[in-house]
């Protein structure tokens, strides 16, 4: 009975857990760039089990305003491309976490918006989990310390795609002598996988047991 309950334990994890949910590394698909001055790029990429974690930092080099000096702050997109072949449909969840900064030059600057944005681009938007960016004078607001979002519970069903993760965010540099503007991370973009409550999984092992036992018992009567 108990070497029949790790066999079966072993088949049922055996169906979510083998093989790899990526076919290669993390890496950007665009950027960083910023329409507010050149860009110094920083970011490492860390592949992770289950997704990959952006840190370090990008650096813009702001000039002097005015006139004022406004667009796109940063922006980037870093891919992970997914396996086709992953061996069964599983029940997932997407994952973001951000912490990090905001430190811009010494000057006058407007409140902008921005956003970091993770999916699975086969799924689109039932696997987004989306952080909003907020910069008030410059400065991050609310704090980036630990932001974190998860998307609904979503089927997925392998197929070629990526797990994406899109950060994107506006500055406005009103009156100043230009400099270095900071954008600080790690941004962690991360895949869970969703699983049978303990009690439910006991009782379908038990349940497969029983059905193992009353089938042996079958053919040996036979």
């Amino acid at each position: 009975m108990r070497r029949t309950l790790g066999l079966i334990a072993a088949l049922f994890f055996g169906a979510t857990c083998e093989g790899g949910l990526f076919s290669g590394s993390a890496g950007f698909s665009s950027g960083p760039t910023s329409q507010l001055g050149t860009v110094t790029n920083n970011l490492v990429l860390t592949n992770t089990a289950n997704g990959f974690v952006v840190s370090g930092q990008v650096i813009i080099n702001i000039g002097t305003a005015p006139p004022t000096n406004e667009g796109v702050l940063v922006d980037w997109t870093v891919d992970r491309a997914l396996n086709p072949s992953y061996p069964s449909p599983l029940n997932l969840t997407t994952n973001t976490v951000l912490s990090g900064f905001s430190t811009p030059p010494v000057g006058t600057f407007q409140n902008t918006a921005g956003s970091v944005v993770s999916e699975f681009t086969n799924v689109g938007a039932a696997s987004q989990s989306q952080i909003p960016l907020t910069l008030v004078n410059g400065l991050d607001s609310p704090s980036w310390a630990s932001l974190t979002n998860s998307s609904s519970t979503f089927l997925y069903t392998p197929s070629s795609g990526s797990l994406e993760q899109h950060f994107q965010l506006d500055g406005v540099y009103l009156g100043g002598p230009g400099g270095t503007w900071t954008i600080d991370v790690p941004l962690a973009t991360f895949v869970t996988t969703t699983v049978p409550e303990p009690s439910g999984m006991i009782l379908g092992l038990i349940g497969a047991c029983a059905g193992l036992l009353f089938w042996r018992s079958q053919i040996s009567r036979a």
